[in-house]
Order: structure tokens, then C-alpha cells, then sequence
């Protein structure tokens, strides 16, 4: 169910997030919210608690992509699982739908698209990231969770605002996980310069987890690759507030894990052809793609950038359940990956 199609509950008093839903279960509670920042901005999103959650436990805040709902995205991530797990709370903002193809962007853009190439959703203090980050930090003090392990991530349209989150409010976010994704500020962020000076006197690099299918055509691999090398960019501005190279672009590691009966990439991307079409492991069936990860660490050895680049996964979630928007059976759990990322990062 959409939560569009929910009854509304009372009218919100700015700043606060209203419960107008709660599903009970074996294993936790989900319940919808609403959400109003101080600038009138209202967005909706699900919230799903493990049964017995503590406080002081971790939060993670999910973005969908383009044409797919909150829900959707919770089914193909499968994050409730892993929070029942690995003790943590989970929050799925939704974006609205315009009505009709005439109204405003800033009502949805008619497929559910987060305002991310919009420069009023690009900065701090209004528009989107105002009121995501203000559900983050609603949420956090509701469940009363650890507010140095609030973290982000999001996949396609969802990415990007991940982006645009850590570089609008790294004093909120611990660390962040783009999905086929792209640099700040419309792709445009080729150095990290304007991620840094969006962040002004909270600079700091948020550690970043960047994941992306090579025979994606709609977010293309190099897209990602260019938000890994502006984000080292940003590490470079940000450890003396020059781009002098005094953050190490060489890679701290490096690997490709090849699934029995998949094809290697074998130094190129042998398993995709023009980086357009499924790989043969991928249409047959086979076990899985292989994966090449790059890790990048700052001057201190922490793993601080990511870069998983997936040879033959299309636009999808990979390692996702179902037939939803863009979801995919094979291709790692970028889920857990994400998460193990995540807890190796608290903000300052």
C-alpha cells in the first residue's frame, strides 16, 4: 500500500512527525509519519522498529528511486530483516505524485522522482534535504537512537539525494550509500569543490559506499565512478582546505570476485558487451555477477570511499526478492554491505 493512499491524520505542527498508521508483527513495528520542516514542506514516510529496540541503537534512513514507492523499496532491500538482526531502525521517506502532468515539480514531477536536479533542492535549509534531514533527526529522537549512527542511503533519484544529504547536512548523517548514483550538484561535482563549500565551516568527509551495474544504461557505471573521484576530491579540501593531492587517490584495495560458472572480467568488463547488455552469467542464470570493490582510506587507514562496481547488473537493486521496480535476484547484498560500512563510521 502507498502511503498516498492512507487517511491522513491531524494537522502537524511544524517540525514534528505525525504516526497516522502502526502495523504491529512478530519481529517489529512499521508505522507511517508525516513530516513538516519549519518551511511548510510535508512528506510522508514508513518507520519500522525491531520488537524490543533499546535506545541508543542505530538509524538508517532509505531513499526509493524513480516510479517506485516506499514500500517497494523496503521489499527489495530487505532492510527490516537485517535491522531484526543487527538491532537498528529503519525509515523509508516517501516523495509525492504530482496529480497531474501540469503541477509543479516540487509536487513530485509525476513519477515520484526526489527533486535532485533541482538547485532549490541542492542546498541546506529548505526545500527536500531540509525535510529529509528533518525526519532523520524526528526520528532519532523518538527512538531515542544514537544520533552520532544516523546514516543514509538510496538507490537511482534516491542516490542523489543521498548525495546532495552529505553534502547538506554532514553534521547529521555518519556515513551514506549511493546506488546508482552521481556526484553533487546534477553530476556536475567532478572535484568535490562544491560539495565543499556546500558543507562551509561542517566540512568533513562522510564516508561513502558507491554501488553501480555496468550494463546500467539510465545511471551509467562512469557516472558512479565520478561520484568516487569527487568524493576524494572533498577528502582532499577537507583535511587543509586545499586540492594539493595530500588525500592518496591510489586505492588501499582492490578485488574482483568471480561466482563459480560467471564469466571474468579479466582486467576489462568482458562480462558486458559495450556496457549495454546483460552479461551470459546473467541471462543463463548462473550464480551471480562479479564484483569488483575499490576501497579508498584516509591518512588514519579508515576505509572512508567504496566504490562496488557490478559486471552485468542493469538499472536494479541487486540481491533483491520479487518482481518490483527494478529489482534483480543476483548481484551481492548491497544491503549488508552498505550497513557493515556504515558501523565502521560515528560522526565527530
Amino acid at each position: 500500500m502507498r502511503l498516498s493512499q492512507l487517511v491522513l491524520g491531524p494537522v502537524l505542527l511544524l517540525g514534528l512527525a505525525v504516526p497516522h498508521a502502526v502495523q504491529a508483527g512478530p519481529h517489529g513495528t512499521l508505522s507511517h509519519h508525516r513530516y513538516t520542516e519549519p518551511g511548510g514542506l510535508t512528506r510522508e514516510y514508513l518507520q519500522y522498529v525491531p520488537a524490543g529496540l533499546p535506545a541508543g541503537r542505530p538509524l538508517v534512513v532509505f531513499l526509493h528511486g524513480c516510479n517506485e514507492t516506499a514500500t517497494e523499496a523496503m521489499a527489495a532491500t530487505r532492510f527490516n530483516a537485517l535491522a531484526d538482526k543487527e538491532r537498528f531502525a529503519v525509515v523509508y521517506p516517501e516523495q509525492v505524485r504530482a496529480a497531474n502532468s501540469s503541477a509543479p515539480a516540487a509536487d513530485g514531477n509525476g513519477i515520484g522522482c526526489w527533486n535532485w536536479f533541482l538547485p532549490d533542492d541542492q542546498a541546506r535549509g529548505a526545500g527536500e534535504p531540509a525535510v529529509l534531514a528533518g525526519i532523520a533527526r524526528s526520528a532519532t529522537r523518538a527512538l531515542r537512537a544514537d544520533r552520532h549512527r544516523v546514516y543514509v542511503g538510496g538507490i537511482s533519484a534516491g542516490a542523489d539525494m543521498t548525495v546532495i544529504l552529505a553534502a547538506t547536512y554532514p553534521d547529521v548523517f555518519a556515513a551514506a550509500a549511493s546506488l546508482a548514483g552521481c556526484a553533487y550538484q546534477t553530476c556536475g561535482d567532478l572535484t568535490g569543490r562544491l560539495a565543499y563549500e556546500q558543507m562551509g565551516t561542517r566540512a568533513r568527509l562522510v564516508p561513502m559506499l558507491v554501488e553501480n551495474g555496468t550494463a546500467d544504461v539510465l545511471n551509467p557505471a562512469p557516472q558512479s565512478v565520478g561520484l568516487a573521484q569527487s568524493w576524494l576530491g572533498l577528502g582532499d579540501l577537507v583535511d587543509d582546505g586545499t586540492a594539493n593531492g595530500s588525500f592518496s587517490r591510489t586505492p588501499a584495495t582492490q578485488d574482483t570476485s568471480v561466482p563459480s560458472g560467471s564469466p571474468s572480467p579479466g582486467g576489462g568488463d568482458a562480462c558486458v558487451h559495450n556496457n549495454s547488455f546483460l552479461c551470459l552469467g546473467g541471462i543463463l542464470g548462473l550464480s551471480d555477477y562479479p564484483v569488483t570493490r575499490t576501497t579508498w582510506h584516509d591518512a588514519k587507514g579508515r576505509d572512508v570511499v567504496e566504490l562496488w562496481l557490478v559486471h552485468g547488473l542493469a538499472h536494479a537493486h541487486p540481491h533483491a526478492p520479487g518482481d518490483g521496480s527494478y529489482t534483480d535476484p543476483l548481484g551481492p547484498d548491497v544491503t549488508a554491505a552498505s550497513y557493515r560500512f556504515f558501523l565502521q563510521h560515528r560522526l565527530p
